[in-house]
């Protein structure tokens, strides 16, 4: 295990900076407009690491002929291979479309055909008004996971707390997938996170990272619900993403509450407010969310009734936002107009 993380690290590293190389002789990057959060030329598309982890991974993991029963029922990387070709579909359209945008519609339509490819063994006994609801959770969580590129080191800083504690719970309290895929995914973010979480950063993620890294946490969050013993009859295990699934959330309940297009890009997140109007420093956000986010996740370990801490946490978010906003208008730090 250690040989191959070893070898992991540098192979990613090696992937990573020669990416770095391509995109700089392409003049692949990220020009700041009026909806940016930064104020230079940076590089783009450096998430592309991250599918190339997962192709790591599957290539190279020690477990000899892990390509040949990964998709074993009982195994405990069982349906990795279809959340493999999930992402490569998504990988391929959202780095075409970092490249040149593409119609929004083709987007909304790769990121069904990918949850619909990746996660068809475990949605194929559930009714269709099911299979309709969870295609629309899941792609509802690829894109507010797509939101957290817009700022220096959130996508490392959350992504990390997020699969940190998956890692945690797979190694001390119970498995529920295999923990070199999970170690290889944090390798992966600790190496954009080296380029990107700093006060000017290196690299964004671009869509292609952002994008998949949501699947591969809704993959994830798919695992660890598989192992538990509800079978599937609550959806407490949002709580691992809860902190910025709620600032999305909230954030397009509100532009739709206020006449807003919620489809049309713009810069109106809490995160995005406290470093545009309030001037908080990038690198102190993105480690608030995700300190918060591990602080939940404990608790949500530590408790029993995990339904009921989840409402609380969920309404104790909703009423800090609500506050936070509240706050700003009245003092005219932000409008509504």
């Amino acid at each position: 295990m250690a040989i191959y993380l070893i070898i992991t690290f540098i192979a990613l590293t090696v992937y990573e900076l020669l990416y770095f190389a391509l995109a700089k002789r392409l003049h692949i990057v990220d020009r700041p407009n009026e909806r940016s959060s930064h104020h230079r030329v940076v590089l783009l598309g450096a998430g592309i690491i991250f599918i190339l982890a997962l192709l790591h991974y599957a290539l190279f993991n020690p477990d000899n002929g892990i390509l040949l029963h990964l998709a074993a029922r009982n195994h405990p990387g069982a349906g990795f291979i279809p959340f493999l070709c999930g992402a490569l579909l998504l990988a391929v359209v959202s780095y075409a479309d970092d490249l040149r945008p593409l119609p929004s519609w083709l987007r909304l339509l790769a990121q069904f055909g990918a949850i619909v490819l990746a996660f068809h063994t475990s949605i194929s006994t559930l009714h269709a008004w099911q299979i309709i609801l969870l295609v629309i959770v899941f792609a509802a969580i690829l894109n507010v996971y797509n939101f957290m590129d817009g700022i220096n080191g959130m996508l490392a800083a959350y992504s990390f707390a997020v699969v940190g504690a998956f890692l945690a719970i797979n190694l001390f309290i119970h498995p529920f997938t295999d923990t070199l895929l999970l170690a290889t995914i944090l390798l992966a973010i600790l190496i954009f996170g080296f380029f990107n979480f700093r006060t000017h950063a290196r690299c964004f993620s671009g869509d292609v990272g952002s994008i998949v890294m949501g699947l591969t946490v809704v993959y994830l969050l798919v695992r660890y619900d598989a192992s538990l013993p509800d079978q599937g009859q609550n959806v407490s295990f949002l709580c691992f993403i809860i902190v910025f699934l709620a600032d999305g959330l909230l954030t397009i309940a509100k532009r739709f509450l206020t006449g807003r297009n919620i489809l049309e890009a713009h810069r109106e997140h809490l995160y995005e407010t406290l470093v545009n109007d309030l001037h908080v420093p990038h690198l102190l956000v993105a480690a608030a969310y995700a300190l918060l986010q591990v602080a939940i996740t404990a608790g949500y370990l530590a408790v029993a009734d995990k339904n009921l801490y989840t409402f609380v946490v969920a309404l104790c978010l909703v009423v800090a936002y609500g506050l936070f906003f509240n706050y700003c208008r009245r003092r005219g730090i932000i409008t509504d107009k």
